[in-house]
């Protein structure tokens, strides 16, 4: 069991009591609701709220246990410079100026395009690699580990760095607690000039597992160009890899070229290709597991499949319907009912030309797509997009390049958020009266009380997304065998394989579809 510190545990929950509270009365009074018109379709396509400055780019965007975001890329012209700074934002202050935190990078690293996770038994953010200039020249690679710590507002450089550079790759939380980096650039190609050498691409092809002491071992019998290196996923197999832990402990992979692979990372690691093969997909496509041992992946000609990973054979592969649109650079968020949105995005790529501002909302029941709202500016390459306690969906950034410096975001309200009858209101919410405040373990039993009878209880692992993939979250419905009492007992998942140890959303819903405000859990 991983175990944070009481008085650091105790300050989580006290500041995410207080916040959470301060979200609820705002949302039940309208404070920072979307303003909707009569006969409004909020009910059934959602609505975004008014859209609003940022510091930054956000870039990148964590949820931190104490349900704050954090979120990196940029200083705050949008330009990408060394050293960038990062921003705290408390979405209890609504999104005014005041609720926005720039904190300046004090460890003289630069984390633009790092790998990032959440540190399951403190809940603090952990930021591999990132971005370095070689002879004034951007896009090269370095070894850097560094530790945001939500209790101080403050990033760490840690002493025990990678033994490869890395630019874009993915750090993926294990069922130990350990994480394992994958992917990544090393150097990029550059042609040279009288004054500056030139240099070739080179890449990162050996996966590394930091234990939770923070010293590395290098996977040295996994090393692959093909799963996470130079070779594979049409030469873009190193961008940041698409991998999950799977319900038997391993790591799965899903190639942008469409290859499978299984990874085992116990001593120096073993690699094994799936004989499966599925469609190919752009590295700006989205994947997300949107149930355990289940991921939904956004290929190329507007085709969604479904990977089945739970059993410990090949994956079996299904059709996940077609978008009504191409969405190169969108982001796809599982919501709190265990829906899949995807927003933003261009047909033609970083390209305001095929620009989507609508979105599309997939329902894992039936395979369907459909439109939801639209937004009042595209979201492409470098956006982001992430579930928030409060059931809505944040969304913001964009550029660096791009057609459009976006130093703002938007909120998007799900339809669950709205009264069914037109009138566009928000619909009044369940209030969580009493969860766990300590730590729950796996397959264990605990009780949770609502201010109305309890329908269904769902759990989300707590986010962190950045181009286009958000490999940390994972969404569950917990038996409720009380269904329809103020006071119910359920189970949490079976094991660390199918719910990584970390913080989790616990949301309740009543009998009209409501969701309550959620809590954060730890489970561990």
């Amino acid at each position: 069991m991983f175990k944070c510190s009481l008085p650091v545990q105790g300050i989580w929950y006290l500041k995410y009591f207080l916040s959470i509270t301060l979200v609820l009365f705002l949302f039940i009074h309208g404070n920072i609701a979307p303003v909707v018109a009569a006969g409004s379709h909020a009910h059934q396509k959602g609505k975004f709220g008014a859209l609003h400055n940022w510091p930054i780019i956000p870039i990148a965007m964590m949820l931190i246990p104490d349900g704050r975001v954090l979120a990196y890329g940029t200083d705050t012209t949008g330009a990408q410079v060394g050293n960038l700074l990062y921003v705290i934002w408390d979405p209890s202050l609504g999104t005014g100026s005041n609720a926005f935190e720039t904190l300046p990078n004090i460890t003289s690293t630069d984390i633009y395009c790092a790998g990032q996770a959440l540190i399951p038994d403190t809940g603090r953010g952990l930021f591999l690699g990132g971005e370095s200039k070689l002879n004034t020249i951007k896009n090269y690679a370095h070894n850097n580990v560094n530790i945001f710590d939500p209790a101080t507002d403050t990033l760490t450089h840690q002493s025990d760095s990678m033994a490869f550079k890395r630019w874009y790759s993915t750090a993926v939380t294990l069922p130990n607690g350990e994480h394992v980096v994958l992917g990544g650039r090393d150097s990029r190609k550059f042609s040279g000039t009288k004054m500056i050498p030139s240099t070739e691409a080179t890449y990162s092809p050996t996966p590394e597992v930091r234990a939770t002491d923070g010293h590395w071992r290098s996977l040295s019998s996994a090393i692959s160009d093909d799963a996470y290196g130079e070779l594979g996923g049409g030469g873009f197999a190193w961008f940041y890899p698409r991998a999950w832990v799977n319900p038997q402990g391993n790591l799965f992979i899903l190639g942008h070229d469409g290859a499978m692979y299984k990874l085992r990372t116990s001593g120096t690691g073993t690699l094994s290709k799936y004989a499966s093969t599925i469609a190919p997909s752009l590295t700006s496509l989205p994947s997300i597991m949107f149930a355990p041992g289940r991921i939904l992946s956004v290929r190329n000609n507007r085709t969604a499949l479904v990977v089945n990973i739970t059993g410990s054979g090949e994956p079996v592969v299904s059709a996940g319907g077609a978008l009504a649109k191409d969405r190169q650079y969108s982001n796809a968020t599982v919501l709190a009912n265990g829906m899949v949105w995807v927003n933003g995005g261009s047909s033609t790529g970083n390209d305001l030309v095929g620009a989507a501002l609508d979105s599309e909302l997939w329902n894992p029941n039936t395979g369907i797509w459909k439109t939801t709202a639209s937004a009042a500016t595209p979201r492409l390459y470098h956006s982001t997009a992430l579930l928030l306690p409060d059931g809505s969906v944040i969304t913001g950034g964009g550029g660096t390049p791009g057609p459009l410096i976006q130093l703002n975001g938007e909120i998007y309200y799900p339809p669950y958020l709205f009264k069914a009858d037109g009138s566009g209101d928000f619909a009044s919410r369940p209030v969580i009266v009493d969860a766990p405040t300590t730590i729950i373990n796996w397959n264990q039993q605990f009780s949770i009380e609502a201010t109305r009878n309890i329908f269904r209880v769902p759990l989300v692992r707590i986010g962190a997304t950045t181009h286009a993939f958000n490999n940390e979250t994972r969404f569950f419905t917990l038996p409720t065998p009380q269904k329809g009492d103020k006071l119910v007992t359920v189970r949490s998942p079976a094991s660390a394989n199918v719910a990584p140890p970390g913080f989790y959303m616990l949301f309740v819903w009543d009998i009209d579809g409501t969701p309550s405000v959620a809590r954060i859990v730890q489970i561990g």
